[in-house]
């Protein structure tokens, strides 16, 4: 039989490796993209070299159990797989992440030991995992005594009394409790008398915490840099509390706080030191002259990261105030504030030349004229999002591609995906839907 066209032309080019030859140093890369189930089920039967490098302890240095989109049972054959290699690994390991299903078969079975080993890591995650409760953080405190970050997203047993365990963690920077419904201000409370100084604090959808928690954590922990927050039950006391204590805060993000008024805003002006800043659902208690004065007002020249969303007082000024007074934007969401047009998306995007990332979702005014330019103004440029602009025409969206095909840009009506290798359009047109990306 002759050999194809695509045979030749591969056979062609083909290079034949003697796997003896290359330094184990190149392997080692080579295997680093590799999940780590294939390193534990596939390379250590290839040849015995690759059976000692499979073990090697750069590979093993950040263990990732969330791999989400595999069959639970693999995943489970997997974590009863593990265990026999944790005593090869495991000191070398600083990095411990698991998934629900992982997470939870671990905690609950009879190989919970394998978590004891782990006693030099430095980050660990256990989101969503159901099995987190009190009892447990007391185990992982006294066998994993180095922990500096601990993801506790979506852990629905992790209460009052768990943070009074996690108060406990000696090297503690980094705490999530991220969508864990049991947690009210006394769990905070516990978390402000730790004796060692929290730098980032996320409580995203955190229900029950109230000013008299937050208040209390930031006059306790004046060394926060990372400040995430979320619900009605947090007023401007919340903010001006930290904007008044935290000197050296840098990520600021506050959601679904629909009590705020223009006094939160004006507690932002001169925070001069924020990197990223993210505002969603803002009220109608929150005036446009008091937004447009938080950039004009000791401009957020360092800021790189901005959000500012479902936000009715965001109008064609305050883009404008945005532009002049953040020029080193990089990020930018305006998601939802439906009275901004085009003229001021023109004067941002010829102002913060930076963008990597701008995300104009649901903004029924805009027409587009600013795409013409865009590839020139913005050369840095990677993401586009463009959902629900009904004024934007899909030959608007292609001519930006046709310029720049390092650009992926995000419509509702079509994706369209451009990749630098890609030499025309791919055919592959999808429907899409597309939530808010805050």
């Amino acid at each position: 039989m002759e050999e194809s066209e695509s045979d030749s032309a591969s056979s062609e080019y083909a290079i034949d490796v003697n796997r003896k030859k290359l330094p184990d140093e190149i392997w080692l890369h080579i295997f680093s993209f590799l999940p780590q189930y294939t390193i534990l089920a596939v390379i250590p039967f290839v040849c015995r070299l690759f059976n000692s490098l499979a073990f090697d302890f750069s590979l093993w240095r950040k263990i990732n159990l969330k791999y989400s989109t595999y069959h639970p049972q693999f995943m489970i054959a997997f974590t009863e797989v593990l265990p026999f290699v944790i005593d090869r690994v495991s000191q070398n390991a600083r990095y411990l992440l698991f998934n629900e299903t992982t997470g939870n078969h671990v905690f609950s079975s009879n190989i919970r030991w394998m978590y004891y080993k782990f006693s030099n890591i430095v980050h660990l995650d256990v989101s969503e995992c159901c099995n987190i409760n009190a009892r447990t953080l007391n185990e992982i405190r006294h066998h994993c005594t180095k922990i500096e970050t601990l993801v506790l997203n979506g852990c629905s047993e992790v209460d009052d009394e768990a943070m009074k365990v996690v108060s406990k963690f000696v090297h503690l920077t980094k705490l999530d409790i991220s969508e864990c419904p049991r947690i009210t201000d006394r769990g905070v409370n516990f978390i402000a008398d730790m004796p060692c100084q929290i730098l980032h604090f996320l409580s995203y959808d955190v229900k029950w915490i109230s000013d008299g928690g937050i208040v209390n954590l930031v006059i306790k922990q004046t060394n926060i840099e990372t400040l995430v927050l979320h619900g009605r039950n947090l007023t401007d006391l919340t903010m001006i509390a930290a904007c008044q204590c935290l000197a050296n805060l840098k990520h600021f993000r506050i959601s679904f706080c629909t009590e705020l008024t223009d006094n939160s805003m004006y507690a932002l002006c001169g925070k001069t030191g924020l990197r990223r800043l993210y505002l969603r659902n803002i009220t109608n208690q929150v005036s446009t002259g008091a937004l447009n004065l938080l950039f004009r007002y000791k401009p957020l020249l360092n800021l790189t990261e901005l959000g500012i969303c479902h936000a009715h007082a965001v109008v064609d000024e305050t883009v404008n105030a945005i532009s002049s007074g953040s020029p080193n934007l990089k990020i930018i969401y305006l998601n939802w504030c439906t009275e901004v047009t085009d003229q001021s998306i023109f004067n941002l995007i010829t102002s913060c030349r930076q963008l990597e990332l701008l995300s104009v979702h649901g903004l029924a005014k805009l027409k587009g004229s600013w795409l013409v330019g865009i590839d020139h103004f913005l050369p840095k440029l990677k993401h586009l999002f463009i959902p629900f602009c009904g004024g934007i025409s899909n030959n608007k969206i292609k001519s930006v591609l046709l310029r720049n095909k390092q650009i992926e840009v995000y419509s509702n009506k079509i994706d369209y995906r451009v990749f630098p290798l890609r030499q025309q359009f791919s055919n592959d047109i999808k429907q899409v839907t597309l939530e808010d990306f805050l």
